[in-house]
């Protein structure tokens, strides 16, 4: 893939320059007909040999929830101030520092310059803006409330984002603690083990387990160190990359549901993320099927996703939505519950908010008795490490001084 320089005309005869990544010369001229413009000269740019640390960096960024926040919250505010769209977005442009997302933003506004629609430009950058927010673009447009569509999906993202956050905050201790356990039994290997392996050789005495354990893993480490570093970092990725397959993301969807403590509060987040986007894309005014769709993209388990994919299919044979999510066995009886209640008032909406109500006050609950979980037993192991660690150490000491006395 090159890069390419252009000048080119609109339909309205407006001079327009910038650059186009194409395979090929032919390929960057048909592309920039396609979306309205008239081409007047198309050159490719040349690599130079030391390229803008800046730009090396600004294609390996990414455009983060946050970025796309400010900006829907910026955009939404321009939209009601009866600032033409394209204006908003230039300004827009001009304010963001993701060199990525503004690189986005500036092709955004060429091809709505070139009669495509603000939908239509962002479905071309799927990495920038997610299926479910191109579909409530697209839903406010059409309704003429693009600015609403907006503030909904603000709302959306600020929630995940609050979740994320509190999860953040209930495991960040576990993190720290086993962080430095790791590192103290890492000194422990490299320093302090072989040096009293050095002591302890000059004696005939047999050394306790403990001891002997860590100096065995002591010569283990400085024989296969590079073995072990390997397979330190071989692990992670190999493991990442098995979840990122559709076998892979199953089986770990389907063990985190199954997971002592971690498991309901795992399934309640699914749920409530559910229920509230569910809601945030009907109040858009998008159909129930291409709703069904959107969410069973965005639910971060691949079990709750395919049960949703069943559900819409059965929702399409003319069966209703409390029939097929009861039959799916995924969803609670009160989720069901609310589901039969808002099909049969045409609230559907309003139920599901409760539901997601409903749930948040159950993840908030789920995760406090997290940390009330997690603290003692983490107590209990830390203490049960450090005891090894100290018996290994100093009981060969106390053997030594009954040997001299």
């Amino acid at each position: 893939m090159a890069t390419f320089r252009y000048k080119v005309r609109d339909r309205a005869g407006k001079a327009i320059a910038g650059t186009i990544d194409a395979p090929s010369l032919q390929g960057a001229g048909e592309h920039l007909y396609q979306l309205g413009y008239f081409p007047i000269t198309i050159e490719e740019e040349k690599d130079t040999l030391s390229p803008n640390l800046s730009d090396i960096w600004g294609r390996f960024q990414k455009v983060k929830l946050e970025d796309l926040i400010v900006f829907s919250q910026q955009l939404s505010t321009l939209y009601k101030a009866g600032l033409p769209l394209l204006t908003g977005l230039g300004s827009l442009k001009e304010q963001t520092e993701n060199k990525k997302f503004k690189q986005i933003l500036e092709e955004v506004g060429r091809q709505i310059e070139g009669g495509n629609t603000l939908f239509g430009a962002m479905s071309r950058h799927p990495d920038a803006f997610p299926s479910v927010y191109t579909n409530m673009v697209r839903a406010g447009e059409t309704s003429g409330n693009l600015d609403e569509a907006l503030d909904r999906f603000v709302t959306l993202a600020d929630r995940e984002l609050r979740t994320k956050q509190r999860i953040k905050e209930a495991t960040r201790y576990p993190k720290i603690v086993i962080l430095a356990l790791v590192i103290g039994f890492a000194v422990l290997i490299t320093f302090v083990i072989p040096r009293f392996a050095q002591i302890f050789s000059q004696f005939k005495t047999a050394l306790p387990l403990p001891t002997r354990m860590m100096i065995g893993i002591n010569n283990l480490v400085h024989t296969y160190w590079y073995f072990i570093l390997a397979l330190f970092f071989a692990t992670p990725i190999a493991i990442r990359r098995y979840i990122r397959t559709e076998k892979g993301e199953y089986l770990w969807d389907k063990l985190k549901t199954q997971i002592p403590v971690f498991g309901p509060l795992f399934l309640k987040i699914a749920l409530s993320r559910f229920a509230y986007t569910f809601a945030m894309l009907s109040r858009s005014g998008i159909p129930i099927l291409q709703t069904l769709e959107i969410t069973s993209s965005t639910i971060d388990n691949l079990l709750l996703s395919q049960s949703i994919e069943q559900i819409s299919g059965k929702v399409r044979d003319g069966r209703s939505l409390t029939e097929a999510m009861k039959e799916s066995g995924r969803f609670t009886p009160l989720v069901i519950q609310m589901v039969s209640v808002g099909e049969t008032s045409g609230t559907l909406d309003e139920m599901l908010m409760r539901v997601t109500g409903y749930f948040d006050v159950e993840v908030d609950n789920a995760i406090k008795k997290l940390s009330t979980y997690v603290e003692p037993i983490l107590t209990l192991f830390l203490g049960l490490a450090v005891a090894f660690l100290a018996l290994a150490v100093f009981l060969p000491w106390w053997n030594m001084a009954s040997l001299f006395r």
